[in-house]
């Protein structure tokens, strides 16, 4: 469960928005709860700004020199890239420019297995094929020692990359990064696809005719990076969508058609979600399960065989990494259905053996959108001269931040790096138990009570504003992404209606009434017969809107996000979890608590009995719709858990966290509660 965040824009703000600009009251709402204060502020952002000049970054004209000469004098040029999205468009981008400007140009994108940037074994292999410029996209910045022995080569190189610079920038013949410490450029967040535009348009001269050509790749690599979609990343991706349906890239096109755009038959708009969903997973999954060659030679593709081959490959991949992606994500599943002490660790470690290490950060990130809580995925991944070799990768929620934690097991780390919220490290698996030693203590002493996982809310609707106009108004706050999200809004006090099995059960539609007001929900987060909520159940629920089109009748279309009972009390709810995990991990809590959380003989009965009175004829039973009953008896939240503890330890229930189902067993004995372990031990924490 997420903490629910209600903005609380300005007022005054948002009328001003409005009114000057005449834009309706619901965009104008999410700007100034995102932080837009002024009229001027909100048409920067609308309008998505300009392009500043290329040549405020460092070293741009010496860079510009450099290529220029190369390009004049016929030498070998050979571009450096990188295996994801951005650095496989950057690495296109760039290598269509220089040849078509008649360069002896090429390019080498490096292998999962041979690791993130320059190395001195590839550096040989070019220098052997006669490079006399190198030039870097997406990669660079941190590969000083590579730098050097290019140079001692004679090989002259230029870095173009976005990653954090540090104080010692490589021996280079010119390092184009904005986030260089000395460099003057005005926005910092490009990505390595941006940061190659700015090139060729300081080469061109001319920011709207580079943009023309090559905006619809900058666009994908752009949204693949995950990179802020605020100011020249808003114009670029903007720019990208609006010429991608007439692409004349061979092989883009093929692309989008197999991921269902461009049919006449049927909508296919692309926005900057959609290609987070389709294309740009389709390019990662060649560099993560054979080799990211194949997303650039099908990007590069001049002859429709080709690019028809390599798109179709590029989803067989992709299909490939699911399967993978989901083995793995069953593994976590079923290790916590067995291990369900550990999901009230503050940090959840993940460990197996050979999973693949190209999607380990991706299940990272599905386990934080599931648990809420910072997590780090393991695996083993080769040996070294020093034994074998673990990768871990993390991800982490809003308030606990990786790379201090990293530094706290540097000691037992090979190397480690990343962000605030997302990370990986590379260690000796003979390391592993003191490394998870290590982030325990590290969270426990820092972080005596855990941030937890934040969903962020635009506006409370009122019923009024579910119409046609303001969510068609919303489309200008497009293309949604990293730091401008899809908006969510909160309808409060719903009535559910009715609800309707979509996909065999495996969804489900329920209609609400808003004051006097029907809307109909979209709920892809659950199956039907999970559905913890009743007809005639007063709900709050989170959605996202948007324009349904069904035989030409248009209507307004709502998403579910999130769902609570109406009156839910977080702030109750999230201190009694924590009483409980406390109490799961051996730690001691206060009288005063204990005294609230533990249960009395009567209130065991009670939920009991609403067990045997909600099961289904399965004897299975949502936990969550049996809790909405037990609040209503004064059971809080670590009561009710504990109370399922010890109706499991006497065989009377088994109950599944991972998927919230209580099944109730036959019962062939009275139990003797006054005989629980699982109450003795627990009161034995109680502080007095």
């Amino acid at each position: 469960m997420k903490r629910w965040n209600i903005r609380q824009p300005e007022t005054d703000s948002a009328r001003a928005i409005s009114e000057e600009l005449g834009i309706g009251g619901l965009v104008s709402h999410v700007l100034a709860s995102r932080g837009i204060k002024t009229p001027q502020e909100a048409a920067e952002f609308l309008n998505a700004g300009e392009i500043s000049d290329p040549f405020l970054i460092a070293d741009m004209k010496k860079a510009v020199k450099i290529i220029k000469e190369a390009l004049h004098n016929g030498e070998k040029i050979f571009i450096f890239g990188d295996y994801d999205c951005d650095g496989v468009t950057s690495t296109v981008i760039l290598y269509q420019y220089l040849a078509a400007q008649g360069g002896e140009v090429n390019w080498y994108i490096p292998s999962r297995d041979e690791g993130y940037g320059l190395n001195f074994s590839a550096i040989d292999n070019l220098a052997e094929k006669g490079a006399k410029l190198i030039i870097t996209v997406d990669n660079g910045t941190t590969s000083v020692d590579e730098a050097a022995y290019i140079k001692e080569k004679g090989i002259k190189l230029i870095v173009t990359d976005h990653h954090t610079a540090p104080e010692s920038l490589p021996p280079a013949d010119a390092v184009i990064n904005p986030k260089r410490a000395d460099d003057p450029s005005p926005f910092k967040e490009l990505a390595g696809c941006g940061v190659v535009l700015k090139l060729i348009m300081a080469m061109e001269d001319d920011i709207e005719g580079v943009l023309e050509q090559f905006a619809d790749l900058a666009a994908i690599g752009t949204i693949g990076d995950v990179v802020p979609l605020s100011s020249e990343n808003r114009v670029i991706v903007r720019r990208g969508l609006e010429i991608m349906p007439y692409t004349e890239n061979v092989g883009l096109y093929k692309l989008l058609r197999q991921c269902g755009f461009l049919n006449e038959d049927k909508d296919n708009s692309i926005t900057a979600t959609s290609l987070s969903f389709t294309v740009c997973p389709r390019i990662n999954a060649a560099g993560r399960f054979a080799h990211a060659g194949k997303s650039a030679e099908l990007l590069l593709a001049e002859s429709e065989d080709l690019a028809e081959l390599r798109s179709h490959e590029l989803t067989t991949l992709n299909n490939n990494r699911r399967e993978v992606e989901n083995e793995i994500l069953n593994h976590a599943d079923n290790y916590f259905s067995e291990n369900p002490k550990e999901l009230s660790e503050r940090v959840l470690i993940l460990h197996g053996q050979d999973w693949h290490n190209g999607v380990i950060g991706i299940v990272s990130s599905r386990l934080l959108n599931k648990w809420g809580k910072p997590n780090i995925v393991i695996s083993s991944c080769g040996n070294n001269d020093n034994g074998e070799l673990v990768r871990g990768s993390a991800r982490s929620v809003e308030g606990f931040p990786l790379v201090p934690l990293l530094e706290h097991c540097g000691e037992e780390l090979e190397k480690f790096g990343g962000h605030v919220k997302a990370a990986g490290f590379t260690a000796k698996a003979e390391n592993f138990p003191v490394i998870a030693d290590k982030i325990k203590s590290y969270s426990k002493i820092h972080f005596p009570q855990m941030p937890r996982d934040v969903i962020n809310i635009d506006k409370i609707l009122a019923p009024e504003d579910l119409n046609l106009e303001n969510v068609e108004n919303l489309k200008a706050l497009q293309p949604f992404g990293e730091c401008n999200p899809v908006p969510v809004f909160l309808l409060q006090n719903c009535i559910i209606l009715s609800k309707k099995p979509l996909k065999e059960g495996k969804f489900l539609t329920f209609n609400v009434r808003v004051g006097s007001v029907v809307q109909k929900i979209l709920n892809f987060s659950c199956t039907y017969d999970n559905f913890g909520y009743e007809n005639g159940e007063a709900v709050d629920i989170l959605v996202s809107l948007d324009i349904n089109e069904y035989n030409n009748v248009r209507s307004v279309s709502a998403q579910l996000k999130d769902i609570r009972h109406a009156g839910f009390n977080q702030d109750r709810h999230f201190a009694a979890l924590d009483a409980y995990e406390n109490l799961i991990r051996g730690e001691e809590i206060n009288q005063r608590l204990a005294e609230r959380a533990f249960p009395q003989k009567n209130d065991i009965k009670i939920i009991y009995d609403i067990l045997r009175n909600s099961v289904n004829s399965n004897r299975v039973t949502v936990a969550e719709r049996v809790f909405a009953e037990a609040s209503k008896t004064g059971v809080n939240y670590c009561k009710f858990r504990i109370i399922l503890d010890v109706l499991s330890e006497f065989r009377l229930i088994e109950y599944k966290l991972t998927d919230d189902l209580i099944k109730l067993l036959p019962v062939s004995e009275k139990a003797d509660l006054e005989s629980s372990e699982i109450l003795g031990r627990f009161k034995a924490l109680a502080v007095l």
